[in-house]
């Protein structure tokens, strides 16, 4: 379920940061300033009109567009916005923390490395867990690996069984997670925080409780890894 309807419009960043170095907050104030057709500038920045005619001549907008700001056709359109764009906005539907990645991209590299490391180690935990079919279709379920959550139909076509008989491994492969131990490894993670899950479910309360009085009895997750690896290196050897 998203829970936000974006709506994005297409304009030329190339052109809107060379007007704001010259000190406009506005291509309005810009086009009145220097006496372009306001609305076919913005058509211009909004790749409406392309920068040239079907016949290859250069629009009089752009001609002194380029003029006025002193640079060059490659300095402002890339070789797709030199051909314009018949639909100019776009609807996508996100959840809350896509659209703070959206309005945030510095953070949503960061906070996308976080979440990566995250993952990591709940795949493992997952593989350390169960068996490696039910470890393969629980992260296919729930989009572990390429970030796509697979429905039942999917995994069932994958795998070369019924529908039910995919949700019945699932079912007990949730069960399985829920061993204590295990849960311990994914809370060590810190995915609740990552992944902003403000309302855990009973027994991962319990487990969360009895870990925060009880820190240094536990395995640390980076312990815990080195143990991941050493059990796959064994079973290679």
């Amino acid at each position: 379920m998203s829970d936000y309807r974006v709506k994005i419009t297409i304009r030329n960043e190339r052109i809107l940061k060379l007007i704001e170095d010259k000190g406009f907050v506005s291509v309005k104030s810009f086009a009145d300033t220097y006496g372009l057709a306001y609305q076919q500038l913005g058509e211009l920045i909004a790749g409406k009109v392309k920068p040239f005619t079907d016949k290859g001549k250069m629009v009089l907008v752009c001609e002194k567009l380029l003029e006025i700001l002193d640079a060059t056709l490659e300095d402002c359109f890339t070789e797709r916005q030199l051909q314009g764009f018949n639909k100019r906005s776009f609807e996508i539907k996100v959840k809350e923390n896509e659209l703070r990645q959206i309005v945030n991209p510095t953070k949503n590299q960061e906070q996308k490395l976080i979440e990566q490391q995250a993952k990591n180690k709940i795949r493992y935990a997952i593989e350390m867990g169960l068996k490696p079919r039910e470890a393969a279709m629980l992260k296919m379920k729930f989009g572990f690996d390429d970030g796509h959550e697979h429905t039942l139909e999917e995994i069932a076509k994958i795998f070369s069984v019924s529908r039910e008989r995919v949700r019945q491994i699932i079912t007990k492969a949730q069960r399985k997670m829920q061993h204590p131990h295990i849960m311990r490894q994914i809370l060590q993670t810190g995915a609740d925080e990552v992944f902003n899950i403000k309302n855990l479910p009973s027994h991962l309360k319990r487990v969360k409780q009895e870990d925060d009085e009880k820190l240094n009895d536990y395995m640390d997750p980076d312990d815990f890894l080195d143990l991941c690896h050493l059990k796959n290196t064994n079973k290679l050897n």
